[in-house]
C-alpha cells in the first residue's frame, strides 16, 4: 500500500465516498488497500455524521480489476493462504457493515471488484460497466452464498459457471445493478442514491439492513415477527403528529 491508495471525501452531508485509487493498475486491490478500506469503514461505523458509504474506483477504466495478482505471485504459498483467509474476513466485515453501502461500478469490475460490488447494498452501473465473476476461470468459486438472492438461481448458475462478462444494461435487467446511469455518470447517480438514503432516519436504515442480513434461512412468520418487534421496540414509534409532520404540513398549505 502506498499513501493515497484509498481516498476519503464527503461530497454531501451524511455521505462518505471511498475511492480505490490505483488507476494505473485498474484499481487492483492489494492487501494493504483492503486493510485501509476496512479501517475506514471501522471509523465510519462509529461516526454519527456518516449515514451512507459510496465505494468507487478512480479513473475512467475500472471500478476494480480484482486482487493485485503481482502481489499474490510474490508471496510464498503459506503467506498467500494466510492473506486470502484475512481477505475473507475483511470482505465479510464489508458485507455486514451496519450502514448502507453503494458501489459505483463504472468500467470493469472483475474478481474482488465484483465481490465488493455484490456485497454492497446498492450497485449503480452504466453503459461502460462490465461485471464478471472470474473465479471459475481459475478453478475457484465465489458468491455462491449470496448472488442467487440478487438475481435468482438460474442466472447465478449462468454467471458463475461461464465466468462471462455482463454489460451494465444486462446487469440492470437481471437485477445485478440497482440503478443505471444511461448518461454514463455512474458516480453522480450513486451519489444521488446516497443522498436519498442519507435523508432517512439513520436508526431505520440500520435496522432495515440488519433485518435483511439476518433474514435468509428463517421462515416468513419469523421474519415478519422480527420486523414487528424491531418496529415497536428498538425503533420506538414516535407520536403520529411527529412521524407524519411533512404530510400534515403539506395539507395545511
Amino acid at each position: 500500500m502506498t499513501p493515497g491508495d484509498l481516498r476519503r471525501s464527503s461530497p454531501a452531508p451524511g455521505v462518505l465516498q471511498l475511492d480505490l485509487a490505483r488507476p494505473d493498475v485498474h484499481n487492483a486491490i492489494s492487501l494493504g488497500l483492503q486493510r485501509e478500506l476496512d479501517a475506514a469503514l471501522t471509523d465510519a461505523a462509529a461516526d454519527q455524521a456518516v449515514r451512507v458509504v459510496v465505494l468507487a474506483g478512480e479513473g475512467p477504466a475500472a471500478f476494480s480489476a480484482g486482487y493485485d495478482l503481482k502481489e499474490l505471485r510474490a508471496m510464498t504459498p503459506d503467506a498467500g493462504t494466510l492473506s486470502m483467509l484475512e481477505r475473507d474476513e475483511l470482505l465479510w466485515r464489508y458485507f455486514t457493515f451496519p450502514k448502507p453501502t453503494i458501489a459505483a461500478v463504472h468500467g470493469m469490475a472483475y474478481g474482488a471488484g465484483t465481490l465488493l460490488a455484490v456485497c454492497s447494498d446498492l450497485r449503480v452501473g452504466g453503459p461502460d460497466t462490465r461485471i464478471t465473476v472470474t473465479a471459475a476461470k481459475y478453478g475457484g468459486a465465489n458468491l455462491t452464498w449470496v448472488l442467487d438472492t440478487l438475481i435468482g438461481a438460474g442466472q447465478t448458475r449462468d454467471l458463475l459457471m461461464t465466468a462471462r462478462a455482463v454489460s451494465g444494461a444486462e446487469a440492470l435487467r437481471m437485477g445485478l445493478v440497482s440503478r443505471y446511469a444511461a448518461d454514463g455518470d455512474v458516480l453522480g447517480t450513486a451519489l444521488e442514491a446516497a443522498q436519498q438514503i442519507a435523508a432517512q432516519p439513520p436508526e431505520s436504515m440500520r435496522e432495515i439492513k440488519a433485518l435483511l442480513l439476518e433474514g435468509p434461512g428463517q421462515g416468513l412468520r419469523s421474519r415478519y415477527d422480527r420486523e414487528n418487534t424491531v418496529s415497536r421496540t428498538t425503533l420506538r414509534p414516535r407520536p403520529v403528529e411527529e412521524m407524519f409532520s411533512p404530510y400534515f404540513e403539506s395539507r395545511v398549505r
